[in-house]
Order: structure tokens, then C-alpha cells, then sequence
């Protein structure tokens, strides 16, 4: 019996203190979410991370240069190959030879349409490089500003290397 009694008042317990922390307590029932601090970066931290993305532009930028390498690459292949059929095409019959120059022509609008990718993937790494040389710089002035900036852009008192000993 004594734990029956026990058991009814745990439970009570627990379930009215369940019920009491599920209501939010002042401000007249109403809800306050908590409150974010502000995420504050120092400068070398966003300095760094402006040199992390320019790294990043930099490494997109080889890519796309390696692209149209290859792109100029098979651009070479196509014409070869185009040149090499158009000088076999005069050693066939006359009935065979167009259906070889279709063939070279389809080969040279190829190896035109890979040397235009190739053009475009340069520019598009030059641009990647601007992008990357501009947040470089940026970085540099975070860091140059004030020595590191200090609090709201004042200058930081400059800092003596050497010891100052008085006799």
C-alpha cells in the first residue's frame, strides 16, 4: 500500500512540474526567444579568410586554364585530323570524295567550336584571377588599417620592440 501511495505521488510530481516548465514565467505570458550576441570576427580572421577564398579563385582559375589546354588540344586533333582526310580525299574516287570533305568539314567546325571553349574558359580564369588579386588586397588594407584596425577603425598605439632600461 505504501508503495501505491509512493508511486501516485511521483507521479503527480512529475507531471505537474512537467506542465509548470512548459509555461514561460513573466512578461505576461508572453515568449522572448533568446537573445543572439552578435558574432564580432577580428580582422585577422576575416583577413585570412579573404586569403582562404582568394585561394580557392586561384585554384578554380588553374582548373579553368587546364580545361582549355585541353580544349586547344583536341582543337589541334580536329584540324589535324580534317587536313589529313581532305588530303586522302583526293586519292578516292570522285564518288566517295565528298562524303570525305563533309566528314573534314564537320572536323574543322569542331576544332573551331573546341578553340572558342578554350577562349572562353581563359577568360573566364582571368576573371577568377582579378577576383582573387581583388580580395588579396583587400585583405592586405584590413590588416594595414591602424596596424590591425583596432576598436572601430582607431589607430592602435604603436608598440615598442626594444626594452627600455633606465640606469
Amino acid at each position: 500500500m505504501k508503495t501505491w501511495i509512493f508511486g501516485a505521488l511521483a507521479l503527480a510530481i512529475t507531471v505537474s512540474t512537467g506542465a509548470a516548465m512548459a509555461c514561460p514565467v513573466g512578461n505576461n505570458g508572453e515568449f522572448e526567444p533568446p537573445r543572439r550576441k552578435p558574432v564580432v570576427q577580428n580582422v585577422s580572421f576575416q583577413a585570412s579568410e579573404l586569403f582562404e577564398r582568394a585561394q580557392q579563385l586561384e585554384t578554380a582559375a588553374s582548373s579553368r586554364e587546364r580545361q582549355a589546354v585541353a580544349f586547344e588540344r583536341d582543337a589541334e586533333t580536329f584540324a589535324n585530323r580534317a587536313r589529313i582526310l581532305r588530303n586522302q580525299a583526293q586519292l578516292v574516287s570522285s564518288t566517295d570524295r565528298s562524303s570525305i570533305l563533309a566528314l573534314a568539314d564537320d572536323l574543322t567546325s569542331r576544332a573551331s567550336l573546341s578553340r572558342s571553349q578554350a577562349a572562353e574558359e581563359r577568360v573566364q580564369a582571368a576573371d577568377l584571377r582579378v577576383q582573387a588579386r581583388s580580395m588579396r588586397e583587400r585583405a592586405v588594407q584590413l590588416v594595414r588599417v591602424g596596424n590591425g584596425g583596432g576598436w572601430r577603425g582607431r589607430p592602435v598605439p604603436p608598440t615598442s620592440r626594444t626594452a627600455e632600461t633606465s640606469i
